[in-house]
């Protein structure tokens, strides 16, 4: 029915039951010039009368009353899409979620978040990947539902919140006594570095803004990941510069100090990212709702 909209079927269905102008006009709180033109457009459009007027009022013609259950449940169809509601009830729901998520993210707000889940929605499962420098396309292909990382330029039809910022330290074994609760510059580019080579990471940011300081460290080893970093600075004398937040995590694994760095970085953001087709979208609304509230601890 090209050129038929919800308001001309509705104008048909009300004249149909009451066979009154005025009456259809009050209901559909539309004047009643509205009301004929609606029928006229009908008319034209179906090439029928539709209604004869008589003195009992307007009464369908045999086209119309054929016509009738097709209207009806057209209408029906109509209004049931146009109120359509995503839902999501997080307490029985057995989504499935896919998150990406920066080394950060696995290690500060996976357990918290699995923590949560279990609570309040426990069929809920995640399926977690690591960030890749494909994540935009992920995002916006619905491969992924939510990413956690570092703070990157925002492109169109993508959305951002910050979760938190976190402050640089040092990271280095309890038994490295060359070392105190400060660390010297040249103390910083003698000793041997351990870091992350990620670019999801946030690492290649700090050795940007120490090229621009004219700070040259010496690299015992770049990892993929934080698996082995606990390990390896417990055993050896080896330096690592991380996110406060991070080092409060490792400290808990090993025989680990914090130490002040001889320069100021800018704070790491930890961001979580989505893209526009799942802003709306009642589940990921839930997640991102949740994921937000865990900044706090």
């Amino acid at each position: 029915m090209k050129n038929i909209d919800l308001n001309l079927l509705l104008v048909f269905l009300e004249v149909y039951k009451s066979g009154n102008l005025s009456k259809s006009s009050t209901v559909l709180q539309l004047s009643q010039p509205g009301i004929s033109l609606a029928l006229k457009r009908l008319k034209d459009h179906f090439q029928d009368a539709l209604f004869i007027r008589t003195p009992k009022g307007m009464e369908p013609t045999v086209f119309a009353q054929a016509l009738f259950p097709s209207i009806k449940k057209s209408a029906e169809s109509l209004q049931e899409s146009l109120g359509f509601r995503l839902n999501f009830v997080a307490e029985t729901s057995d989504r499935v979620f896919h998150l990406s998520m920066s080394d950060f993210g696995q290690l500060l707000w996976l357990p918290l978040l699995l923590d949560r889940l279990r609570t309040v929605a426990p069929g809920v499962r995640l399926e977690v990947s690591s960030i890749t420098s494909h994540i935009e396309d992920e995002l916006s292909e619905g491969l992924v539902d939510l990413a956690l990382g570092v703070s990157y330029p925002i492109k169109a039809h993508f959305f951002q919140q910050l979760l938190f910022n976190s402050t640089y330290v040092g990271l280095i074994s309890k038994d490295c006594l060359d070392i105190g609760d400060e660390i010297t510059r040249q103390q910083y580019e003698e000793v041997k570095h351990l870091t992350i080579r990620n670019q999801t990471s946030g690492f290649y940011l700090v050795s940007k803004h120490l090229e621009s300081l004219g700070i040259r460290r010496q690299f015992a080893a770049n990892l993929s990941n934080y698996t082995s970093v606990a390990s390896i600075l417990s055993t050896t004398n080896y330096f690592m510069t991380t996110p406060d937040r991070v080092a409060d995590v490792l400290t808990q694994q090993a025989r680990l100090k914090k130490v002040k760095l001889p320069f100021d970085l800018s704070p790491m953001k930890f961001m979580q990212h989505w893209h526009a087709r799942q802003d709306m979208d009642p589940g990921n609304r839930w997640l991102r709702n949740l994921v937000a509230s865990l900044a706090t601890h």
